[in-house]
């Protein structure tokens, strides 16, 4: 009997190791110049006892209306819509005990924002019909007007319905946005719901987008002597949003059957 339950316990311990390992097991993939000029400046690694996201880092969009996109889930504050467990975070999307989609828009907006830098997540993405996760960032203050004019930088988006298994990074600006973006382009992966990395290197000169370390697309500053804000407004702060959406524009029709998708995220980091 003694040794059944010295063999229980040895089997659990080994059981979470080999889990660890796991979340972390991935290569390096951080560019060399970030490793060799840049400092890490802030990051939530979601290492935590509480189940709660950091609130001296998150805070929360909730509500529904469609968010501008036709979207069908409604935002709430529920630990059943985001919690942290085992070192990760996650963002689930379900069906309440009315149909209805929720979902989490998580925001550091007031919190921690950022005017340049490399920011990088290393997340599992949702693949599901109907899902649309997204890792972005948007500015602090309309200091040139409402969207898009004081711009917006989709660090990662993923949507199944409309780009099959292509991840994307985009801006957005009053010079080109939504389907006129000035600069879109992504990287077919093979299996978005394993562990990826997305970042953005962001310069006063050029917006770099990479998955897994290689780069995707890039966006280079224009130095338009006047109206110069039209085509590159990102001169001002802008805060970190992680959200997973349903239906909407992107992430078009919800299959009935489906009841609930989930995106994980391992970390949040920001190099400067």
């Amino acid at each position: 009997m003694k040794r059944s339950v010295l063999s229980l316990i040895i089997l659990i311990f080994l059981a979470s190791i080999t889990s660890c390992k796991d979340k972390s097991a991935d290569k390096d993939t951080l560019p060399g110049f970030v490793k060799n000029s840049m400092s890490l400046v802030w990051s939530d690694e979601f290492e935590q006892k509480s189940d709660e996201p950091n609130p001296d880092f998150w805070d929360y969009n909730v509500g529904g209306s469609g968010w501008g996109n036709s979207e069908i889930q409604t935002y709430t504050m529920s630990r059943e819509n985001s919690f942290v467990s085992n070192g990760t975070l996650k963002i689930v999307a379900n069906r309440n005990d009315k149909g209805r989609w929720q979902s989490a828009r998580l925001v550091t907006s007031f919190k921690k924002n950022f005017t340049y830098g490399y920011i990088e997540f290393r997340a599992k993405l949702p693949v599901e019909a109907g899902s649309w996760p997204a890792l972005w960032m948007m500015p602090q203050r309309d200091t040139y007007g409402k969207w898009p004019r004081s711009g917006e930088i989709d660090v990662m988006e993923y949507a199944t319905n409309t780009w099959g298994k292509m991840c994307y990074g985009t801006c957005h600006c009053y010079a080109g946005s939504g389907g006129n973006a000035l600069a879109h382009g992504g990287l077919e992966l093979s299996d978005a719901s394993s562990w990826h990395t997305y970042a953005v290197n962001w310069t006063e000169d050029k917006l770099t987008w990479y998955i897994d370390g290689t780069e995707t697309v890039s966006y280079e500053n224009p130095h338009a002597e006047e109206n110069g804000w039209h085509e590159w407004p990102y001169d001002k702060p802008f805060y970190i949003i992680m959200n997973v959406a349903m239906g909407g524009t992107l992430g078009g029709d919800v299959p009935k059957k489906l009841k609930k998708c989930q995106m994980e995220v391992d970390y949040v980091r920001v190099y400067q």
